[in-house]
């Protein structure tokens, strides 16, 4: 490499490079060859361009708050499946593209702001300031930003956006008062008050329920045939070569052992190394006067403030990893404590001191005997299986079926199945069969046998069809006791619906809910006042459904709803009314604040829509992914034409 940056190719390339980034220019805050791509931006509205840092940024936040709510960590990848990548896309999108509307409106906030705003914040952040000198720790500082996802400049940039933001609303709704309706009709609907009698008929208030007699069985399964249907199953035969197989007949071969060790020797060897500073000098002279000043004992840090240049500090470096041929020459010729004379690098002028000297260490046999005939027998058994794979392959292909090939060389031949292709026996255990091998397998048809399947090196396969057995419902035998169970179930949800729904029938017909009830041998349960307000409390015994069922119905309206793990839930709602007035105005001047941030949320939702409208930006979402550390192709959205060609070939 050094050669060739000497060369008249590399002044060719470079000359190249610098007219190709004065034409396209550099894409400030991002990488500076960004451009000839066509930028890394993932968000672009207007002027704005808004990059990885800050979409992971976004990311993340609105990750911890859905990780917080589950209190369970998330994978990226399920985030992106549930499609929360394109709904942060959309809204970043709009945020953006306001910003770009403010900032075209000449709204933008003063880099003094800014300075005070990020000190407030950065003074909440628990040891990031030294609480002596006051000075802020650069180091803890870059963890802190890496731990958020951004940089200084994606940091100060959101926080300009967000005080443009917030004077901005604080001028649109400045005085904006919402109407006293508003906030009453909304206390009207959440406290109307409705009166429900009800009774659960419950699966075990049913008594015992017989078990489903043979005929049914076998007449169930006969018309849940395509429901219970198994996967297509194969026998197969199957003979491998692996080199484990051989690892306790064969041994190091001492010839082959010094061979690998001289082959490696320099690798497993460790060099000289040594410890230096360097101060670099802007002509010889200057060059000559810090070597005379080190060899007076003097700190090289002041020798090298004096002179104006920065002291440059190198450890533990061997003397392949300096570049300047008479740079390394000085440096590996001196002694501990050496300072060099001056020293013309290809840069310029210097002069280096060693500090440390780390003598080379020389590998030995002995030292690494054990993990080189370790290495040396798995290489043997690789042989010894790969030879017996090749005698086997001949066989093979000169007629023989797989287990007659098998049986020249002496390879054992398994049996396997039936299994279907996930490894799955006709019990839907699992069996032991490698992945390879099944792959193997359902690519062939009966009786027919694959070629040699190399998996790794010492390590091959042959696999032979011996019959198929296609997709077909289960004999009963094997299911007797799942279907059992199966149908248990049904017999029993249909028993629970056939009770409820004569029984609403009845409340229909003008029967009381006592009456109902008292005849099938239930309790009554009076529920007063229930308000979409309180649904809370009712919750566990009604659930979700019937809650919903109640507070949407009519007076006297009868009901008939399942409740999950319960039975039905049966009753008529008795009376609907509105609420207390003086409750509706309490409620209705406590909740003017939620309706203010309701009318608020929509006019966000309005003017992010406009600011849209105008600058029409774009987002690229396989940046996004990328961004996030996943593969782009594993979520890329077939087109309408292809998912339907993709349709008719499986068909």
């Amino acid at each position: 490499m050094k050669k060739l940056m000497k060369s008249w190719l590399a002044a060719g390339i470079l000359g190249l490079l610098i007219i190709t980034l004065a034409f396209f220019g550099f894409n400030q805050g991002t990488d500076p060859f960004a451009a000839m791509s066509g930028g890394n931006w993932i968000v672009k509205a207007g002027s704005r361009e808004a990059g990885p840092d800050v979409f992971k940024m976004f990311w993340n936040n609105e990750k911890s708050q859905l990780e917080q709510q589950y209190q369970t960590q998330i994978p990226d990848s399920e985030l992106v499946k549930a499609g929360l990548d394109k709904q942060l896309l959309e809204r970043f999108m709009a945020s953006e593209s306001l910003g770009a509307t403010l900032e075209k409106m000449g709204l933008k906030a003063p880099d003094d702001l800014i300075n005070k705003v990020l000190q407030e914040q950065l003074a909440q952040v628990p040891g990031l300031f030294d609480p002596i000198t006051g000075q802020i720790n650069q180091q803890r500082y870059a963890e802190v930003l890496q731990n958020v996802g951004t940089t200084e400049e994606g940091l100060r940039r959101d926080l300009g956006g967000k005080i443009v933001l917030n004077q901005f609303y604080g001028s649109v709704t400045a005085g904006l008062e919402i109407p006293h309706i508003y906030s009453a009709t909304r206390a009207g609907y959440g406290l109307e008050e409705r009166d429900f009698s009800y009774f659960v008929i419950t699966p075990q208030s049913l008594g015992p329920v017989p078990p489903p007699t043979e005929a049914e069985m076998e007449a169930f399964l006969k018309a849940n045939a395509s429901r219970l249907m198994r996967k297509e199953m194969r026998v197969i035969q199957v003979v491998q070569f692996q080199a484990a197989d051989y690892a306790g007949q064969v041994t190091a071969d001492p010839a082959e052992v010094q061979k690998r060790f001289d082959f490696r020797k320099k690798s497993l060897s460790a060099p000289e190394l040594r410890s230096y500073v360097q101060i670099p000098a802007k002509n010889e002279r200057a060059a000559a006067d810090a070597a005379a000043r080190l060899n007076k004992g003097e700190d090289p840090a002041a020798v090298a403030k004096t002179l104006g240049v920065e002291l440059l500090n190198n450890s533990d470096r061997p003397r392949d990893a300096i570049m300047d041929k008479a740079l390394g020459d000085a440096i590996f010729a001196l002694p501990f404590g050496g300072v060099s004379p001056v020293i013309k690098t290809e840069l310029g002028f210097a002069v280096v001191k060693i500090t440390k000297i780390t003598p080379a260490q020389t590998a030995t046999l002995e030292e690494h005997r054990a993990e080189i005939e370790k290495d040396v027998i798995a290489q043997a058994a690789a042989n010894k299986a790969y030879a017996q794979a090749t005698a086997y392959d001949t066989a093979h292909g000169q007629g023989a079926t797989l287990p007659q090939a098998a049986a020249k060389v002496g390879a054992k031949v398994i049996t396997i199945g039936p299994v279907d292709d996930q490894g799955r026996d006709p019990a839907n255990r699992p069996v032991d069969v490698r992945p390879e091998i099944l792959k193997a397998a359902f690519g062939l048809p009966a009786g027919a046998d694959s070629g040699l399947v190399e998996v790794s090196a010492g390590d091959q396969f042959a696999v032979r069809v011996e019959r198929i057995l296609p997709p077909a419902p289960p004999p009963l035998a094997e299911v007797r006791t799942e279907l059992s169970q199966l149908m248990m179930r049904e017999k029993v949800n249909k028993a629970v619906t056939d009770r409820a729904k004569a029984a609403s029938d009845r409340l229909r017909k003008g029967e009381s809910v006592e009456a109902v009830a008292g005849s099938l041998g239930y309790s009554v349960v009076k529920l007063e006042k229930a308000t979409r307000a309180n649904a809370r409390e009712h919750m566990e015994a009604l659930g979700e459904g019937a809650l919903g069922a109640l507070y949407e119905g009519a007076a006297k309206q009868v009901l008939s709803v399942p409740v999950q793990g319960k039975g039905m839930v049966v009753g008529r709602i008795e009376a609907v009314r509105s609420g207390a007035q003086n409750d509706i105005a309490m409620m209705a001047s406590q909740g003017r604040q939620t309706s203010a941030r309701e009318v608020f949320q929509d006019a966000d939702v309005t003017i992010g829509q406009y600011a849209k409208d105008r600058m029409k930006p774009k987002s690229n979402r396989d940046r996004a992914l990328q961004a996030l550390g996943l593969d782009p192709a594993d979520y890329a959205e077939k087109k309408p034409e292809e998912a339907g060609k993709a349709d008719k070939a499986k068909k």
